[in-house]
């Protein structure tokens, strides 16, 4: 008897940090499909304000929180995708970089839906995240200091102490706008 096909799903964002919204997307893929494909998206971006983590960072952030919650090590893999400035080859650079997968899930990036509409024949899935959190807003509180507890997992949050992320951002931020003062 062949071996069972994996349903997988795709499942794109820079996830610039991993936060709660993201978080309550992946807990349904997974009870949809036998894996998900978390895509981190702008994998060769970081260390600028839009980007200030890693791709590592992210990956740390997203396995962090998968493995607290005790979720099986094959029922999601993390890909890493650099970006390509060419909108009708994107959908395909990401059926390239990743393993075989049925559907795409999507939240409200109405761009990425229109592309993977437009170029490919995948199967949408349209999610809502259960928390409307925006990552540039959380990017802000963890530069202020602020309490991250309504906005991200506790692994997360553990994981942004222990790398400095406040600090981070706010360097990042102090070289961004000493370059437009330069320029």
């Amino acid at each position: 008897m062949p071996p069972k096909k994996v349903k997988r799903v795709v499942f794109v964002g820079r996830f610039q940090p991993f936060h709660r919204g993201h978080l309550s997307v992946i807990e349904y893929l997974l009870s949809k499909f036998d894996q998900v494909l978390v895509v981190i998206g702008s994998s060769d971006k970081f260390r600028t304000p839009e980007n200030p983590f890693t791709v590592g960072e992210r990956h740390a952030m997203v396995k962090a929180t998968l493995d607290d919650l005790k979720v099986k090590p094959d029922k999601f893999k993390v890909v890493p995708l650099p970006d390509i400035d060419d909108d009708e080859k994107w959908p395909k650079h990401v059926i390239k970089i990743c393993p075989e997968f049925e559907a795409v899930a999507i939240t409200d990036n109405s761009r990425v839906e229109g592309l993977f509409r437009k170029f490919t024949k995948k199967k949408i899935i349209k999610t809502k995240k259960k928390y409307a959190i925006s990552a540039t807003n959380v990017r802000e509180e963890i530069g202020k200091g602020s309490d991250l507890q309504k906005y991200l997992p506790q692994p997360v949050i553990a994981f942004l102490q222990k790398i400095g992320a406040a600090r981070k951002i706010i360097d990042i931020e102090e070289e961004a706008n000493a370059e437009e003062v330069e320029e």
